[in-house]
């Protein structure tokens, strides 16, 4: 037992000097465009661009690979969404000034920053989905070392619904339990937004 107990206090001994010689914190922010396609009519699309922003906050693994979580605002047509979930973020860190890197972010976005439309007859809101955000960029490290500048191209797959419903007036014994309280009937609308992301940010 005793043994056990040296053997862990020295390796934690050690685990304190290395981490005292490197940073942990890992912090990247970035800000961008996302461009994509959105229908115009019932024949036609027309190109969109929107204004993406994002933080990821975590620690260094090591050396080449970092995670942390994140949160953002991304805008599209006639909404804004705001994404939380996990990040990682992989560096061919060779010693050299410029490095490339990759990244990959995942998790949902919530419709919070949305204003639910009421009527006395409906009400309709936004609800936020699943997104997918692979990425590809190059490090450049300020000449002290403090920090870098990113730019970063990726994909994003983000999904969303729209939700109209039409309310319940009066007191009905027969109304379906599938539908929220309140309401008799309920519209979907399902909405994928695929986006080319280009970034510029900071890692701190």
């Amino acid at each position: 037992m005793k043994k056990i107990l040296l053997i862990t206090l020295i390796i934690y001994s050690f685990l304190g000097e290395a981490y005292s010689q490197e940073k942990t914190f890992f912090s990247q922010t970035e800000v961008g465009a996302s461009l994509g396609k959105v229908k115009a009519d019932f024949e036609g699309y027309t190109t969109r661009v929107n204004f993406s922003f994002q933080t990821l906050n975590g620690v260094w693994i090591n050396k080449y690979h970092a995670t942390g979580f994140l949160v953002g605002v991304d805008t599209y047509p006639n909404l804004t969404l705001m994404p939380l979930g996990l990040g990682w973020r992989g560096f061919m860190d060779k010693g050299k000034r410029h490095s490339l890197f990759a990244g990959m972010d995942l998790g949902a976005s919530s419709a919070m920053l949305e204003k639910r439309e009421e009527t006395e007859w409906t009400e309709s809101w936004y609800e936020g989905g699943l997104f997918l955000n692979p990425s590809i960029g190059i490090r450049r490290q300020s000449k002290k070392g403090k920090h870098a500048s990113v730019l970063s191209i990726g994909y994003k797959r983000q999904e969303a619904n729209f939700y109209e419903g039409s309310k319940e007036i009066g007191f009905s014994s027969f109304r379906d339990a599938s539908l929220p309280p309140g309401f008799i009937s309920v519209r979907k609308e399902e909405y994928v937004f695929n986006s080319l992301v280009l970034k510029w940010g900071l890692i701190f």
